[in-house]
């Protein structure tokens, strides 16, 4: 019984000693690995792939050609002969507005013009009337002129048979008197005469007064009949009415413009989309520019159209510049509705089968511990030369090196690597993890405490 005491307590000795040295020698080598260094890389894989820049914007779908018919007379609807998405012809009838008015306004323009036609008539009579008074009254200057010539005869022949003593001289004096009178009467004649040419111009500009008062009139009656003409409301083009804005009984008043009554859209199966691209992005984009959309009635459809004008002017929204992209698209389904929501996408740039980095790695900058160049890592920037771009490659025994590459397109997600020392496959670092005495992310547990700090605290 003694000795079986003896071993049993050898072998607790022997077992707490062994206990101890496992416990001293776990919290010495707990100790040590809480004063090393621990350094961990997020990583990611230089692939072969496409890179695709692309912008994004809005805009609203429309039809090509689009009308606003409307009246350019006032008055009220009588008659409407179609209604939303009716097809129409053009010049075909689609309203009319009373015409009782107009036709009245064209009998009185009529009867205006009838009324100047006769007053031209009585001033050609006029004129008439008064080149007759300018013949008479040169008929009568030229018998007086020929009076006065016969009087001046007898003057003279009187005159010279007073020296001879065959006339008194009484005689003579009756001749000079009878010259003198015709002289005068020659005299009034003339003046009759111009008095008469005034009045055959008077009469004349009465003639061109009543000939214009007629064109002036006939004019009135074309305005009249046009009016008459246009309370028929016919369509301007082929197409479908999309808007209808007037009903019968309702009063339009053609003021100061012409009231929109029908919105007509030419082709539906040819649409537009206005989309709204950001300054930013207007120098990128361009008639070779694919563009692709959605609307919000088809989610699952994808719609294709080009681009087809830019235009020059800017819309200011809080400060936001845009400008106005026309994209053609084909509507042969007529899926696509004027006034829909397009999401719109244009492809900008495209890269098929290059070698690409995550631009996670082009933003990543270790810090000095496991990194193979210092003076890489030191550098500002990461950059060796201007043009190029450092990125660090995860080497197998878990170090860094430091690559330089020249990039190319991006699509804001992973970038062309366009020349250097990458092939697809290498791991590239994208984010650094690291401790020191504990104070690493991934630092050693406590064994004996594992949910225990460096105080001892939870």
């Amino acid at each position: 019984m003694p000795e079986k005491s003896k071993l049993r307590g050898r072998k607790i000795l022997k077992l707490s000693s062994l206990a101890g040295a496992v416990v001293l020698a776990v919290l010495l080598g707990w100790k040590l690995s809480g004063r090393t260094d621990t350094v961990a890389y997020t990583r990611s894989a230089v692939e072969r792939g496409d890179i695709v820049k692309t912008i994004t914007a809005t805009g609203k779908l429309q039809a090509v050609v689009t009308v606003q018919v409307g009246s350019q007379v006032s008055g009220r609807i009588s008659e409407i002969y179609v209604d939303f998405n009716s097809r129409v012809k053009k010049g075909q009838i689609i309203a009319r507005l009373d015409p009782s008015l107009l036709q009245a306004q064209l009998e009185q323009a009529r009867a205006n013009l009838a009324n100047a036609q006769a007053r031209t008539q009585t001033a050609q009579t006029a004129v008439t009337n008064a080149e007759a008074a300018v013949a008479s009254a040169e008929a009568n200057r030229e018998k007086l002129r020929v009076a006065r010539e016969d009087a001046e005869r007898a003057w003279r022949r009187v005159s010279e048979l007073v020296s001879t003593g065959a006339v008194s001289t009484r005689d003579v004096e009756s001749a000079q008197a009878l010259l003198d009178q015709a002289a005068a009467q020659l005299q009034q004649a003339a003046a009759e005469v111009d008095k008469a040419r005034a009045q055959l111009l008077s009469a004349r500009s009465q003639v061109n007064e009543a000939r214009a008062q007629v064109r002036q009139m006939s004019a009135a009656v074309e305005l009249a009949s046009a009016n008459l003409g246009y309370s028929i409301i016919r369509a301007p083009i082929d197409g479908v009415v999309i808007a209808r804005n007037v009903d019968v009984g309702q009063t339009v008043a053609a003021s100061l413009q012409a009231p929109t009554l029908f919105l007509i859209a030419n082709d539906l199966t040819q649409m537009q989309v206005l989309a709204d691209i950001d300054e930013a992005d207007v120098g990128q984009l361009g008639p070779q520019s694919k563009v692709a959309f959605t609307v919000d009635a088809y989610p699952n459809d994808e719609f294709h159209g080009a681009v087809s004008q830019i235009r020059l002017n800017p819309q200011t929204v809080q400060n936001v510049v845009t400008y106005t992209a026309v994209i053609d698209v084909r509507n042969p389904e007529l899926k696509l509705k004027p006034g829909m929501t397009a999401n719109v996408t244009a492809t900008v740039a495209e890269r098929l089968g290059v070698l690409t980095a995550p631009n996670a790695a082009l933003r990543f900058r270790p810090n000095r511990a496991g990194v193979e160049d210092q003076d890489a890592a030191a550098s500002p920037g990461g950059s060796r030369r201007a043009g190029s771009h450092t990125v660090w490659k995860i080497e197998k025994e878990g170090g860094l090196r430091p690559v330089t590459v020249a990039l190319g397109l991006t699509d804001g997600a992973r970038t062309e690597i366009v020349s250097g020392g990458l092939n697809a496959g290498d791991q590239l670092a994208t984010g650094q993890e690291s401790g020191k005495d504990g104070e690493s992310k991934a630092a050693v547990r406590n064994p004996i405490m594992p949910f225990a700090g460096r105080g001892g605290r939870r």
